[in-house]
């Protein structure tokens, strides 16, 4: 195999295209063309021409996940996703490692700031946030800790949303129903969900 032309490209500073056998093979930054020695002339065997393209391959799976990234934090489950069309399984997962390596990719602390988020800014109860955050690929069982002592938080979004929902007294059971399974889809559980209902009924009941 060798190396018949190497020409930079028009509309990308400092990236070449490589030609081998008169046929294009890759494109390639100026730094990493001189680092592997690649110049007109040059003879490449097809163990080299294997490693210098899958390493090429590799740092443009590194590029996309990390252009990926910086638009906001993303679990591993939605980088790989991003990247599983474009990139083999083997490419993808040594992205991946070095990504974790460095904590760019750290989903125990994206639950967390996730979590921080929806206690401030949505009404959503403990099982929502946990569904959720599967949903991203955070295991339940992982996420569920970092909820421990939020119960007082959760009540209080519960009696909130039920002031919002409920202008006049609670009529009857039926009513009553209506309002605890309304609690449930948000994702309250149902110990919570009642207490936000007692709190309003009994209230209802002392100034009538």
């Amino acid at each position: 195999m060798k190396i018949t032309a190497v020409t930079p490209q028009k509309k990308r500073e400092n990236r070449y295209n490589v030609f081998i056998d008169n046929e294009f093979a890759f494109g390639i930054d100026g730094v990493d063309l001189l680092y592997y020695k690649l110049k007109e002339g040059s003879e490449l065997s097809r163990e080299r021409f294997d490693m210098i393209t899958e390493e090429l391959i590799f740092v443009k799976a590194r590029e996309k996940a990390l252009k990926f990234i910086d638009y906001k934090q993303r679990t591993e489950k939605e980088v790989r996703k991003k990247l599983e069309d474009d990139y083999s399984p083997e490419i993808i997962q040594r992205v991946m490692e070095m990504l974790k390596k460095y904590k760019i990719v750290d989903d125990e602390n994206y639950a967390r700031l996730y979590i921080n988020d929806c206690l401030k800014l949505k009404g959503w109860g403990r099982q929502r946030i946990l569904n959720e955050l599967a949903a991203k690929g955070i295991d339940r069982e992982k996420a569920a800790p970092l909820l421990e002592g939020t119960d007082d938080i959760m009540l209080e979004k519960a009696k909130k949303l039920v002031e919002k929902r409920v202008k006049g007294s609670i009529a009857d059971m039926k009513e009553y129903k209506k309002h605890l399974d309304f609690l449930v889809r948000r994702g309250f559980d149902y110990e919570t969900a009642k207490a936000a209902l007692d709190v309003k009924k009994d209230a209802d009941i002392e100034d009538p």
